[in-house]
């Protein structure tokens, strides 16, 4: 495998009702843990949010509605969805010590799923984990990049650009994530000078994505976890 892997990788992906990670909440999940020997392993659940609403730009990117985030796959013999409290000790059981991965997950999931662990008083710490951001990959290593002639750099751009096919299922936590993880793939395929372990990738998405922060900042410019 291109990537050299010590421990697992995990890759995650969250559908939530809106984009404000202080805020908004989880309705679907799915994490991915790439092992060293290159399998890849998989636990997908709905989330039932509570109280919370979906906004209507979650609503018309995921078609998941409010009333079907608070019973989402209750029916049609498929598990019914539970409080995030409910699934915390299944959660971190697969999480383990593995490192971090995910497509804007700097930026957008991980802040998310950190205050989402806070709220509902699960006990995770990202210390002594790595993160990988696909995005901050894709956003670097294509600086010929054209956003009015080839659309914004989103999972779906890159699932076309680096694996050569369409994105089925997009904004499927499931399809997202493991999508996510053939991109970062076909980037180490694509682009040999990218670092091979973990330690030495994560760091260069921190530094680069500290970077784009400052761009951003400059131009006046937010980030969106759907761009």
């Amino acid at each position: 495998m291109l990537l050299e892997l010590q421990r697992p990788l995990v890759f995650l992906d969250f559908e939530s009702t809106g984009l404000d990670t202080g805020n908004d909440r989880i309705v679907e999940l799915a994490f991915v843990r790439l092992l060293p020997d290159g399998r890849r392993e998989s636990l997908v659940r709905p989330v039932n949010p509570g109280v919370a609403a979906m906004s209507k730009g979650a609503t018309k990117v995921t078609g998941i509605h409010t009333n079907d985030a608070c019973g989402l796959f209750g029916d049609n013999g498929k598990k019914p969805a539970q409080p995030l409290r409910k699934l915390g000790p299944e959660l971190i059981a697969f999480l383990g010590d593995s490192d971090i991965a995910g497509f804007n997950q700097i930026a957008y999931d991980i802040p998310l799923w950190l205050a989402e662990c806070k709220r509902h008083g699960i006990a995770f710490d990202m210390k002594g984990r790595h993160q990988v951001d696909v995005k901050v990959l894709f956003n670097v290593c294509e600086k010929a990049w054209d956003r009015f002639l080839m659309g914004p750099r989103n999972l779906s751009a890159a699932v076309r650009h680096y694996c050569g096919r369409e994105h089925e299922g997009a904004h499927s936590a499931e399809a997202d994530t493991q999508a996510t993880v053939d991109v970062l793939l076909a980037q180490l395929k694509r682009h040999p000078d990218l670092p091979r372990n973990v330690k030495d990738l994560a760091d260069f998405c921190a530094r680069n994505s500290d970077r784009e922060r400052d761009d951003d900042a400059g131009r006046g410019r937010t980030g969106s976890a759907l761009a």
